[in-house]
């Protein structure tokens, strides 16, 4: 069950997200306040509550100061991302190579108030591949420095002398364990690359996915974190607030053949429920991703199940906080709960860790036991947490998996 103070966390985002609405909240307890303010803390949403706190004089004065620290603290990093996402994506197009924001500005900029949105980095999309090498190499030309440890396969982390991260992306996501889902993901580029727009509506001018890709990267980029260690709030407000702009019909088709084809639409389903149901999303307006009947009953009347689901979903994504750090025991969850899956998953950390000597057969055995020797490792002294315990974890999180029906 959502508890009182993560109730209230919601009804105040549901407001930042939608001002028109008439505020149903009351000042509460300083108490209240403090934890309220500590979840939203761990799913970086704090900022997105300036504006709706800001005339509440119940609010403690040093919660006040702190709210108002947080605003003017993303203010400005988000204006220091949009000019580098400018330089960046201007000093591309010079060469002959169009970059393709992902996130960011491109999302923040469906939001009441763009500048609260909370970003930390950098996402550009080089979708064809012949030239990728090759915009790695301006943007090294141009000062950005390579990292020497790449956490990640499908980009290449740089840095600026500020030491702000830019992930320049060859594909959309990491690998997933599902093969026809990684074939899925590459065979798209072609089509994200066709389809962009220009967004100018920040004074800076980028291009950013149409909208049906652009909610499709959303849905991809939510679950890439879904299956490990979870995502928080702030990823659902993205979500929210997309859907609740204008979306031309033809868009919402391309949407929905995507959502099918990559075999995501059961996860779609849950989330776009779950943020109707507490964060303001118009059903109305997503109807088409709900499987509402014709006389206009809401997707849980004809689906009982749904309702019930969409609560699971978010005590799932309320446990997470931002990037399913809040727990040290999480970690991957899996597509079913019997042996099969972690022999399947143990398979997929490997080939994860060694992507190169994972395509030699015979190299296997020795893959395997050095996967398992660095899992031992970095539980027991890294994260300091027993295997069992990360082990069930993972169980537990794949029960609610199955039920989203992925790939």
């Amino acid at each position: 069950m959502i508890g009182q103070k993560e109730e209230r966390l919601l009804e105040a985002l549901k407001q930042s997200l939608n001002p028109e609405l008439e505020a149903q909240r009351k000042s509460e307890e300083a108490a209240a306040y403090y934890d309220m303010f500590d979840i939203a803390r761990k799913h970086a949403v704090l900022s997105l509550l300036s504006d709706v706190y800001e005339e509440d004089e119940g609010l403690p004065a040093g919660l006040r100061q702190e709210l108002r620290q947080a605003a003017a603290t993303v203010v400005r990093s988000n204006y220091r991302l949009l000019f580098l996402v400018k330089y960046i994506t201007q000093v591309l197009e010079k060469e002959g190579i169009r970059a393709i924001l992902l996130k960011g500005a491109a999302t923040a900029s469906y939001y009441p108030v763009p500048e609260l949105r909370k970003a930390g980095d950098v996402d550009i999309l080089i979708p064809e591949e012949s030239v990728f090498g090759q915009a790695v190499e301006i943007l090294e030309r141009e000062g950005f420095a390579v990292q020497e440890e790449q956490t990640a396969l499908h980009h290449i982390e740089l840095k600026n002398k500020e030491g702000i991260s830019v992930e320049i992306h060859r594909i959309l996501a990491e690998p997933f364990e599902s093969r026809k889902m990684n074939q899925y993901l590459e065979g798209l580029l072609p089509a994200y690359g066709g389809h962009v727009v220009l967004n100018s509506s920040w004074g800076v001018r980028f291009y950013q996915p149409g909208d049906a890709y652009h909610a499709f990267y959303l849905i991809i980029h939510m679950l890439q974190h879904f299956l490990r260690a979870g995502f928080g709030l702030k990823f659902l407000c993205d979500w929210t607030v997309f859907w609740n702009h204008e979306v031309a019909a033809e868009e919402k088709e391309t949407f929905l053949r995507l959502a099918s084809e990559s075999g995501t639409r059961g996860f779609v389903t849950v989330l776009t429920e779950a943020c109707v149901r507490y964060l303001g999303l118009r059903r109305e307006n997503v109807a088409f991703l709900l499987g509402e009947t014709k006389d206009g009953e809401e997707a849980s009347a004809g689906n009982p199940g749904l309702g019930q689901l969409a609560e699971d979903f978010m005590e799932e994504v309320f446990v997470s906080g931002e990037f399913g750090h809040s727990q040290r025991k999480r970690m991957v969850a899996m597509r079913g709960t019997g042996i099969t899956a972690y022999v399947r998953e143990f398979h997929h950390q490997m080939h994860l860790n060694y992507p190169n000597a994972g395509k030699v057969f015979v190299a296997w055995p020795l893959l395997w036991t050095l996967t398992l020797a660095r899992f031992l490792y970095n539980n027991r002294v890294v994260r300091k947490v027993r295997g069992r315990d990360i082990l069930k974890e993972a169980k537990k999180r794949s029960q609610l998996i199955d039920k989203l029906e992925l790939f």
